[in-house]
This record gives structure tokens, C-alpha cells and sequence, in this order.
């Protein structure tokens, strides 16, 4: 199984994603379930990476486990880590509901920013 934890901020902004293990729907190199999970968490990474306004700590030690976390942002970032965050909850959510058991996804709201960092 995919183990997916997403936090998102008060403001309803991407802070962090994490995922570990396999779907198991397919052999090793061909699952879909985890192309499609792995497609979904790349593709957001890569888009926050090259944003100017956001800079983002990341481990893709090997297959099967990525994780990242938007260390800090400018406010005018702060619509694209929503939209991340949208994202993310619904492509996730989507496998998670369509291959059940084969995805888990957690999600953490953090209640204030007070954990965030936010540069001018």
C-alpha cells in the first residue's frame, strides 16, 4: 500500500507531502496505481521547485518513497501552493477511492501559521 500523508496550512496551502511503499496492483516497474500516485507528487514538486517564490526541501532517496515540504514562500506564491494542495487532494483522494487498499491518504490541517515561515 501507498501511505500518503498531506499537511495542509490554515490558509488551505500545500506544506508538506510524503509517500511510502507500493500499490501492489501490478508488477514491480508497471503498476499503474503507483505511476499514477508518483505522477501526481513528481509533477507537483517539479512545478513548486522552479516557482521563484517558493523554496522546497525534498528526498527521493529511491523508489518508493518521496517526500517534500515547502520550507518557506513568498505571499505572492500563496495561490499556487493552494492550488498544489487542491491538487494533490483530489488526484490522491481519486486513487485512493478508485484502488481501495492500495492507497491510504492522511491529511493534516494545521490549525494557525504559526509553524510557517512566510518571507517578504
Amino acid at each position: 500500500m501507498i501511505a500518503v500523508r498531506l499537511v495542509i496550512g490554515a490558509r488551505g496551502d500545500l506544506v508538506s507531502a510524503e509517500a511510502v511503499g507500493h500499490a501492489g496492483r501490478g508488477p514491480a516497474g508497471a503498476d499503474i496505481v503507483c505511476a499514477a500516485a508518483t505522477v501526481l507528487l513528481r509533477t507537483t514538486l517539479g512545478i513548486l521547485s522552479k516557482d521563484a517564490g517558493v523554496a522546497v526541501e525534498a528526498n527521493t532517496a529511491g523508489r518508493g518513497t518521496l517526500s517534500f515540504r515547502v520550507a518557506t514562500f513568498q505571499e505572492a506564491a500563496l495561490p499556487l501552493l493552494r492550488y498544489a494542495g487542491g491538487f494533490l487532494l483530489e488526484g490522491l483522494g481519486s486513487l485512493e477511492r478508485e484502488y481501495p487498499g492500495a492507497v491510504d491518504v492522511q491529511v493534516e490541517r494545521l490549525p494557525n501559521e504559526r509553524t510557517r515561515t512566510v518571507e517578504e
